[in-house]
């Protein structure tokens, strides 16, 4: 697993794709295991591409186009503590510092046998407390803090601006053999929180909001991380081969409009 602190300026590698992947750590006493940290943990440096160069990895296959530089995946040391004011505090300072092409939040949800993808994440509705017993309390907070507001001018629902139909078609195909579905609602808790912290950060700085949020299964048992690792690995690299492809045919659209201007 590639790793970062957090704390220091890394310097990227213009011939890698770096993405940056956070999990969460303990849900109260009913979950001491996340698995969400647990995959996060186990991925791979890179996301596989050839069989001889990853040591046989089962699921190492060329990219999509052969000029796609290599992905890098760098988990943060340590898992998320499942808390407002710990997510408020790490998020902006973890992507000032570190920089990343990509992002990738990694959350469990009870209840649910099935691994989604979050489109959208709401920046209003916080009234569960998280681990520490605290309720964020946002509503007070804009009235008395107006202009100062950590989120004042950022829309209540902010999408990911990743071609995300395309990018669940191509994460759907590589895993057949599990039930991946498209989520619109990302459950206005830590993990919808944590989602909307880095989009509006983004958002907020004017760049493009590359992030994306993968809902797991609440099995921690070795077999679900095994397969949590491999459904994640794809989600990661549909993520960055459909974006590089669709800013790909962007740049030729344009291309083709201006040979066609008479001038």
């Amino acid at each position: 697993m590639g790793s970062i602190s957090g704390n220091e300026n890394t310097r990227p590698d213009s011939k890698e794709i770096r993405v940056l992947v956070t999990g969460f750590g303990p849900f109260r006493a009913r979950f001491p295991i996340n698995p969400s940290w647990e995959i996060a943990s186990h991925l791979p440096p890179y996301v596989p591409t050839n069989v001889k160069d990853e040591g046989h990895h089962p699921h190492a296959r060329p990219p999509i186009n052969k000029t796609t530089p290599r992905i890098k995946i760098e988990t943060y040391r340590a898992p998320v503590h499942v808390g407002y004011k710990a997510v408020r505090e790490l998020v902006p300072v973890l992507l000032d510092d570190t920089k990343p092409d990509y992002i990738l939040h990694i959350g469990m949800a009870s209840g649910r046998s099935f691994y989604s993808c979050e489109r959208r994440g709401h920046r209003d509705g916080y009234f569960m407390k998280d681990v520490d017993g605290i309720v964020l309390n946002d509503e007070d907070n804009k009235v008395k803090e107006g202009d100062d507001w950590v989120w004042h001018d950022c829309p209540g629902e902010l999408l990911t601006s990743l071609p995300f139909d395309k990018m669940f078609r191509q994460w759907e195909e590589a895993c057949p053999e599990f039930d991946t579905r498209i989520s619109e609602d990302a459950g206005k808790y830590l993990c919808d929180f944590i989602y909307y912290t880095s989009l509006a950060h983004r958002y907020k700085h004017q760049q493009p909001n590359k992030a994306m949020f993968l809902h797991v299964p609440v099995d921690s048992d070795p077999e679900s991380i095994r397969k949590g690792v491999e459904i994640t690995t794809e989600l990661i690299r549909a993520m960055v081969e459909c974006d590089l492809k669709a800013q790909t045919n962007a740049g030729d659209n344009i291309n083709t409009t201006e040979e066609k201007v008479d001038l």
